[in-house]
């Protein structure tokens, strides 16, 4: 019996062959550098989360549609964090980013679990967030399927100051925001591989923004609610 030879090129051909596919990381988040510069008093505090997703999402892995009734797990398409913790901090972010009325600043706490119980100040308001479907389609083009529910709820003014308790607090708004499309275009520089997926990410992430606009809309609505019902 006779073994082949193999030359060095042909080795490193064959291990480049077998090699695992690298790790492509994704966030919600916008980016801090488009941020506008300013500094800004933060006496009341908005408790953000928690936020809830479907068991089927509750992974590191990206799980794409396929077809009607098909799903696949991409496991080299990763969330930076637990996608729970993302969203609630993507929220975070784009509140702080917008017009929060009354001195508020939006806070998921440092964990960014947005459960409230690690905040650094009691808060008087929270808004929680239940994601019903968060879907991705690569085919025929990159397109998102949305639905979010959020409840924006305050403590009555009789309670004792604490960590967020969902039974002691009074619901102000709840709203179902709904959003589907194409994905906008990817980013600059992202090599072309990599283009359908961080379309889907952005596409996702401008869901979060329409929601944080929707609360921040509640929040000046309520004015007159919250002056009777919250601490």
């Amino acid at each position: 019996m006779m073994l082949a030879r193999l030359t060095p090129l042909a080795l490193l051909a064959a291990l480049a062959a077998c090699s695992t596919p690298p790790d492509h990381f994704h966030t919600l988040r916008p980016a801090v550098a488009s941020a506008p510069t300013s500094a800004r008093e933060a006496p009341r505090v908005l408790a953000v989360g928690p936020v809830t997703v479907p068991d089927a999402l509750a992974r590191d892995e990206w799980v794409i549609r396929a077809g009607d009734t098909g799903a696949m797990v991409y496991d080299h398409q990763l969330w930076t964090q637990g996608l729970g913790a993302d969203i609630a901090q993507s929220l975070v972010d784009y509140l702080n980013r917008g017009s929060l009325p009354d001195g508020f600043w939006a806070d998921a706490g440092p964990t960014g679990s947005g459960s409230g119980a690690d905040l650094d100040r009691p808060a008087a308001l929270r808004v929680r967030v239940q994601v019903l479907r968060l879907d991705s389609v690569l085919s025929p083009a990159p397109a998102v399927s949305d639905q979010v529910r959020w409840t924006l709820e305050c403590l009555p003014s009789d309670a004792l100051p604490g960590s967020v308790d969902a039974g002691r607090y009074r619901t102000l708004r709840t709203a179902v925001r709904d959003a589907a499309g194409p994905a906008p275009a990817a980013g600059a520089g992202v090599e072309s591989s990599q283009q359908p997926f961080d379309r889907l990410a952005r596409g996702h992430s401008d869901t979060v923004r329409l929601v944080a606009e929707d609360v921040a809309a509640a929040l000046r609505a309520s004015a007159s609610e919250r002056a009777r019902n919250c601490r």
